[in-house]
């Protein structure tokens, strides 16, 4: 249920570290931001948290920063991105090197933050991730879009972010319920406005006035067209009635 064979090679072989020097460590700020954003909307009580697949620990030390004495666990197979882990100060701040899906650990929230795009098989791994939180919080990459088509940008997604499954907004909500989740809330973010802003190609810095424009109108259809959004979902186990109902859509 991890990441595995070729697809694994790239985490453990400081291929993925040399096309991503800070492992995203940058956009963890905003992408935090974005996750206390819809946990605060729909009212969601949570006591304790995981972020599998933390990369370099970046949203676990902001949100243990945050939300002080609420421990923060964060887990990653990954040697690279564990030498960047002590970078997190937070005291609730705790990580892990090793494979979530090996424990038996539950937790009030788990989070996947452009995880599940990663993994051969993104399914599985969903449906074994189920059991181990009240509410799951998922941030994932919609490379299908038009203008991505056109420049066939999905294989620069594929090979320098390890990227083997693409999705648009109702494919990725629609893989979420066949999996056996509730989606309870979702919003696009803004990756073209908010990631890797310095290092932009002079296309997409052109293109992003247009991409807002459009975005503030009617953001479904600049994500279709455009690209440039990620979606952010607010999910509960389908089968976990216990949990407290949070606001609906």
């Amino acid at each position: 249920m991890t990441v595995t064979d070729t697809a694994a090679d790239i985490y453990s072989d400081s291929q993925y570290l040399a096309n991503n020097p800070d492992w995203h460590l940058a956009d963890t700020a905003w992408k935090a931001r974005e996750i206390a954003n819809i946990l605060e909307r729909n009212n969601v009580v949570w006591r304790d948290a995981v972020e599998v697949g933390c990369g370099s620990g970046g949203i676990v030390g902001k949100l243990a920063a945050q939300y002080p004495g609420r421990p923060i666990h964060g887990y990653d197979i990954s040697e690279d991105a564990a030498k960047l882990w002590p970078l997190q100060k937070a005291s609730g701040a705790i990580f892990h090197h090793e494979d979530f899906l090996a424990t038996k650990s539950v937790h009030d929230l788990v989070m996947l933050i452009d995880v599940f795009e990663h993994v051969e098989d993104y399914m599985g791994f969903l449906r074994a991730l189920r059991p181990h939180g009240r509410y799951h919080v998922f941030h994932i990459p919609l490379d299908l879009h038009v203008q991505g088509l056109v420049r066939r940008a999905y294989m620069h997604a594929r090979q320098k972010v390890g990227h083997l499954h693409y999705f648009t907004r109702e494919t990725a909500l629609a893989t979420l319920e066949d999996t056996g989740y509730t989606v309870v809330d979702w919003h696009f973010t803004d990756v073209a406005g908010e990631a890797n802003v310095s290092t932009r190609p002079l296309r997409t810095k052109l293109l992003n006035p247009v991409r807002k424009l459009i975005g503030s109108v009617a953001p479904a259809t600049s994500a279709l067209l455009l690209g440039g959004f990620s979606l952010m979902v607010l999910c509960r186990p389908r089968d976990d009635p216990s949990a407290p109902a949070a606001m609906p859509l």
